[in-house]
Formats: C-alpha cells, structure tokens, sequence
C-alpha cells in the first residue's frame, strides 16, 4: 500500500521501503496520523479484522480522543 494518501503518513519513510513495512505498522500509522478516509481505505485493503486488531493493541492516547470514539463507535462496531 504505497499510494499518495498513505505516503501522507509514512513520512519519514523512503518510499522504496515503504512497500517492506509490516501491515501492523502501516494500519498504526493510518490509525494515528490519517484521516477518517484513509483509515477506511486501509480497511478494504488489510480487512476489518486486522484493523481493529491493531487498534485494540494500540494505546487510547496514540488517536486524539473524538477520533478513538468515532472508530470505535462506528467503524469498527
């Protein structure tokens, strides 16, 4: 996954080694630093499963707190 909207988040990564990363990095990455759009892209790509696998194992402080919710809540209930 290495389109210009994910590159937004893996900024400090060269983007040939973007393509290298763990899924689990990227879908941590999406969660924290993307847009609600974005997080839903991921979702098709990595499926929901593994998504909320990896918001569950992320701390609550990693997302802003209206974001947490608004996942929690909507996207990944």
């Amino acid at each position: 996954m290495n389109t210009p909207s994910v590159r937004t988040v893996l900024w400090d990564i060269k983007p040939d080694k973007a393509e290298q990363l763990p899924e689990s990095f990227v879908i941590q990455r999406v969660l924290s630093y993307g847009s609600i759009l974005l997080v839903v892209e991921t979702m098709k790509k990595y499926g929901i499963d593994a998504v909320k696998r990896v918001f569950n194992a992320m701390k609550p402080t990693a997302i802003s707190a209206r974001k947490y919710n608004y996942i929690k809540k909507y996207l990944l209930s």
